[in-house]
């Protein structure tokens, strides 16, 4: 089985697994992927031009000594992110072997040796045997929203752990309160990209869950004038 990861989302193959039905791991929608091979396994994040180059490295425990760290870019805007993210690696493992390639590829597989593939035919065939993450929709709208709305006090995108080699991990949570998000939206220049997944995560019913940071825009001094739930996207 193939266990799919989401955009901004990370999963880990340990060198020994209890499961033998982990073939690897697949990406459906690819725009930057970094797979960091180690000692204790292999770490596949499904990476975008706006996660953090910090938080990638924060993930490097996970496979113990790392020994490569291989970086496959389909889109020309993700290059900055993949110099910033070579760069900080190579600061911090002077030896490690770094490889950076573009692809066409839309769709990734990663198998537990470590090795991509993109061969459209291959794809195909394992496609019978992908795993898909439980309430994926709603995992995809919650990192989109913290995607477009990043705490102020952090400025950066975090590393979604998302499969541990045995089962999928728990829900990531909102960064930031409905109206906190709506007060960034407002305030940019183009609002409509912003409304729009506040739109989507309303529809989904994310505001009922808790927010990982919170008072971190300024609030309006009515606080009752409108509930957090309510579906006001001005």
């Amino acid at each position: 089985m193939y266990y799919e990861i989401t955009q901004d989302g990370a999963g880990f193959l340990p060198s020994e697994s209890a499961r033998m039905d982990v073939d690897g791991l697949y990406i459906r929608t690819l725009s930057i992927a970094y797979c960091l091979a180690g000692a204790s396994g292999v770490l596949l994040i499904n990476g975008s031009a706006a996660l953090s180059p910090f938080s990638i490295i924060k993930q490097v425990p996970l496979v113990g000594t790392p020994h490569m760290l291989k970086i496959l870019q389909r889109h020309e805007e993700e290059t900055a992110a993949a110099t910033a993210v070579k760069k900080l690696f190579t600061r911090e493992f002077p030896t490690l072997k770094i490889t950076h390639e573009s692809t066409a590829a839309d769709t990734l597989l990663l198998h537990t040796d470590g090795n991509f593939c993109t061969d459209p035919a291959q794809i195909a065939q394992a496609e019978f045997s992908i795993i898909t993450p439980p309430e994926r929709e709603k995992r995809l709208a919650i990192n989109t929203l913290n995607n477009l709305f990043p705490p102020l006090k952090f400025l950066d995108v975090h590393v979604d752990m998302q499969f541990n080699g045995e089962a999928y991990l728990q829900m990531p949570t909102l960064q930031l309160s409905q109206r906190e998000m709506k007060t960034l939206a407002n305030s940019q220049s183009t609002p409509s990209p912003y409304k729009t997944a506040l739109k989507q995560g309303l529809c989904m019913g994310l505001f009922n869950i808790t927010p990982r940071f919170t008072n971190l825009t300024k609030k309006p001094a009515n606080n009752s004038a409108q509930l957090e739930g309510s579906p006001d996207t001005k």
